[in-house]
């Protein structure tokens, strides 16, 4: 199988585009930083996302892969059957990423002050960077394109409720289903053998009435 981009929709193309970005914003720009400002000179440091929020950059890991896969799978280049929709699932993980990003922004080590001795002045600063806006750009990226990949599929919300609630049964039957097999097995090797039913009576012999 090769990759078909003719086979790629508006939705597909804004997904692929949108998962790139996040990973390109993740890891080569910067979400957090620190700088000051002394007599000696200027220091800054700074973390890209990957580094500055180790829980959250796993959510974002699972959109950009779960993303590249829908595209992945509407070119042709993957087959691959789920019991919901590949826009269902780029639409959530992507709305997912976005809520986590904006709590991130938020709620961020966020501060600053200076001081003066004499002549001398002394600041400081360190809060969030453009890396964190522009992954939150990629992330609402995502979310629409995953919602248009639901409206090309033909999917509402009503679908996306039948589709989970259909692919939380199929998990709990297949996680149920040997220990009833095992169970109706042991079952029948214990069962007691059929009693056979009471023999009915003969009826007496009549009594011998010859003379003798």
């Amino acid at each position: 199988m090769s990759f078909d981009f003719s086979r790629l929709r508006r939705s597909d193309q804004i997904m692929g585009v949108s998962a790139i970005a996040l990973f390109i914003f993740m890891f080569f720009f910067k979400w957090l930083g620190f700088s000051s400002n002394t007599p000696l000179g200027g220091l800054s440091a700074s973390s890209d996302g990957w580094n500055s929020f180790h829980n959250s950059r796993w959510i974002w890991i699972i959109t950009i892969v779960v993303a590249l896969g829908a595209v992945a799978i509407s070119a042709g280049l993957l087959n691959l059957k789920s019991p919901v929709q590949p826009g269902v699932l780029v639409a959530g993980l992507g709305a997912l990423s976005t809520i986590f990003i904006v709590y991130r922004i938020i709620h961020h080590p966020s501060g600053g002050a200076s001081t003066s001795f004499g002549a001398v002045n002394v600041s400081y600063s360190y809060g969030i960077k453009i890396g964190i806006w522009l992954g939150l750009i990629a992330a609402l990226g995502i979310t629409y394109g995953g919602y248009l990949g639901m409206q090309a599929e033909g999917t509402s919300l009503s679908d996306v409720r039948e589709q989970a609630s259909e692919a939380i049964s199929g998990l709990g039957a297949a996680g149920g289903g040997g220990g009833s097999s095992a169970s109706s097995g042991g079952s029948a090797e214990t069962a007691a053998p059929p009693i056979p039913p009471p023999a009915t009576p003969s009826a007496p012999e009549p009594p011998d009435t010859t003379p003798v």
